[in-house]
């Protein structure tokens, strides 16, 4: 693991920040792919401050790019990698006397499936959840009972919305309905929407999705 390289945007409003969004950019990308969220997002989240972190390894598959962990290490690799992200957050959120409830959580691809892998394994609700063209490393609740906090069923109080494009050639659109059943069948409210003709990617539907999805979470 190197020392990782992270973006980041202050609140649009000159405050200190009231809530922080983190992105998680996908497999073979960086922190700077995904930190241009910030400025629809903003426009929802104006006290928010916006962090979009390296993943912490070279990616194989594209050594100009990151990766949460190798791809061929699912789920153990998700585990651990979701734990060092938990980590982070804990330590920006001290940084700015905030609490994870206080943190959505925004992915892409992989950085999907660390979102919804990292609220899984926390132990504190979050704001909300963003998955665009993700999915779940885990394949059922049964069967990955050890993979997941033993308390999650008091912590599901985190809203979630899914995004997937009908046309993934990268994550089969199947995710979206695999990782709502796993979700809805621990208790989080989950929303998905669905992109006719989209293939791996966010278009800007999803994003105006997204930002509903927010002003509904902070009243905005």
């Amino acid at each position: 693991m190197q020392e990782r390289k992270i973006h980041t945007k202050s609140p649009t409003a000159g405050t200190s920040p009231k809530q922080i969004v983190f992105l998680l950019h996908g497999y073979g990308a960086d922190g700077a792919d995904l930190i241009d969220l910030s400025s629809p997002f903003s426009m929802v989240l104006p006290y928010a401050k916006f962090i979009s972190p390296d993943a912490p390894f070279d990616c194989k598959m594209s050594p100009m790019g990151k990766e949460w962990f190798p791809i061929e290490e699912i789920p153990n690799g998700a585990i651990n990698a979701s734990n060092e992200l938990l980590s982070l957050i804990k330590q920006e959120c001290d940084k700015e006397s905030l609490k994870f409830e206080d943190v959505l959580l925004i992915g892409f691809s992989q950085g999907a499936m660390m979102s919804i892998q990292s609220l899984l394994l926390s132990k504190n609700n979050f704001l909300g959840i963003i998955g665009y063209s993700g999915g779940t490393s885990l394949e059922n609740i049964n069967a990955s009972k050890h993979l997941i906090n033993e308390n999650i069923h008091k912590n599901s109080s985190t809203p979630v919305l899914l995004v997937h494009g009908e046309e993934d050639e990268i994550v089969p659109f199947s995710s979206l309905e695999n990782a709502k059943k796993l979700l809805i069948g621990i208790g989080f409210d989950v929303k998905t929407v669905n992109r006719p003709g989209l293939g791996h990617g966010i278009d800007p539907d999803g994003i105006s999705a997204g930002m509903e999805f927010v002003k509904k979470i902070v009243n905005f």
